[in-house]
């Protein structure tokens, strides 16, 4: 991927949400431990998606928050829709809402 690639976002399924909710505890004490300063490009987004009786959670992580994502499994993604998602840590400038 180039560095124009748009696919420089990071994401990985956390699963059920209920499952979801330890993963999401240590990826926001990551965070604050390794990006104790927040800048406009620090972020962490979330994703509840209801299919039925089954609930998909998804975190997307900044192109800037590499090798934290890396860290949590994450793999290389396009950038969320800012309409689908919820800002879980950091900043929410990388995703305006309209």
């Amino acid at each position: 991927m180039s560095a124009d690639d748009p696919a420089r976002w990071y994401c990985c399924s956390l699963g059920d949400g209920l499952q979801a909710a330890q993963p999401l505890d240590a990826i926001r004490q990551a965070f604050v431990r390794r990006y104790p300063v927040v800048t406009p490009d620090t972020a962490v987004f979330l994703r509840h998606r209801l299919e039925g009786l089954h609930c998909d959670t998804t975190v997307f992580f900044t192109p800037a928050l590499a090798d934290l994502a890396r860290e949590f499994g994450a793999h290389r993604c396009y950038p969320p829709d800012a309409g689908e998602v919820e800002l879980l840590i950091g900043s929410d400038q990388l995703l305006p809402r309209n």
